[in-house]
């Protein structure tokens, strides 16, 4: 496995596995037993950071992920992330970011994990009306409370992750330990994730992140498995919303460069597709899920490809 290292708020270095283990939309059907043994394979394979959230299946995730602490008793070797702020799905138009619901999700999410601290924390959702100091100096009181050791921003525009840096700099604060944005090899058009809320990653963000190294979360890293999907089965066999997110030109000739340099190194495409995201110029962390531990060993193949960051922007500039 390879990590990526951030400085908590004393100065300690924290070390996170490259490739995350996510609670998706996939796990939901599995039974605890099979999502235990993902995360026990997640593990033995080098893995060391869980990201889960309070609005994920309003707490039923970190209600799992906490069960899993429980059972094998492993929280210290592991780096867990969690998020809040979010509306949660059962009040879907209710806007949480705010100081008394964030600290109140934080409070929760320490409960149902069965921990006294977060190794990242992130404040979920952007709410343009409310001034980015007031999420910021909330960002701060969360890190000196002990209750995090870092935090970070989710589905933030690059307009208020650069106020956040700017406002906290201005304070002599590096508080920002990162930002969550959706990111994958096969690029998307933004519409189909905007109707819930996320964001995807674009050049002119990219740019940014790259310009003052802010590390990566990425989810959607692996694109619904679109690469592999569409070599399998074809294009025209995908679902709609899936050609209509991925099935561009550019992410066609994409696919060529996966399948090229699959054969050229004896990989699958999966780990192809997902180690340009974790060898790229960005320190990122891409978080995946899996419905077995095939498919989850093909993801964790990637940290094993030992890509230059050269060849991994070759996947990507066609």
């Amino acid at each position: 496995m390879i990590y990526i290292e951030l400085k908590d708020a004393n100065g300690e270095t924290m070390k996170f596995s490259r490739i995350a283990m996510g609670s998706s939309m996939s796990m939901e059907m599995l039974s605890t037993e099979e999502k235990f043994r993902l995360y026990d394979y997640f593990i033995d394979r080098g893995g060391n950071t869980i990201d889960t959230a309070r609005a994920y299946g309003d707490g039923h995730s970190e209600e799992m992920v906490g069960e899993y602490l429980q059972s094998r008793g492993n929280r210290s070797r592991l780096m867990i992330c969690s998020k809040g702020g979010h509306p949660m799905q059962s009040a879907p138009d209710v806007k949480r970011v705010n100081r008394a619901c964030i600290m109140a999700d934080l409070e929760q999410s320490l409960k149902v994990l069965h921990t006294d601290y977060l190794d990242m924390y992130w404040i979920h959702k952007d709410d343009p009306e409310v001034p980015i100091e007031e999420i910021v100096d909330i960002m701060e009181d969360i890190v000196k409370s002990g209750k995090a050791r870092r935090v970070g921003v989710s589905n933030y525009d690059t307009y208020r992750v650069k106020a956040a840096v700017e406002y906290a700099e201005s304070k002599g604060s590096n508080i920002i330990g990162g930002s969550q944005i959706g990111m994958s090899l096969a690029a998307s058009e933004d519409k189909y994730f905007v109707q819930f809320g996320s964001l995807m990653m674009t050049p002119d963000k990219y740019a940014y992140y790259e310009e003052k190294h802010i590390p990566v979360f990425a989810f959607s890293s692996q694109a619904q498995g679109f690469f592999a999907r569409v070599a399998a089965q074809g294009l025209d066999a995908m679902p709609a919303s899936l050609r209509e997110s991925y099935g561009s030109a550019e992410n066609m000739k994409r696919l060529a460069r996966v399948q090229q340099m699959a054969e050229e190194k004896h990989a699958s495409i999966p780990a192809v597709g997902l180690a340009h995201i974790i060898y790229n110029k960005l320190p990122v962390v891409a978080i995946v899920g899996a419905e077995n531990t095939e498919m989850l060993g093909q993801s964790l193949d990637a940290a094993e490809l030992n890509l230059t960051p050269e060849e991994a922007d070759w996947l990507y500039r066609v």
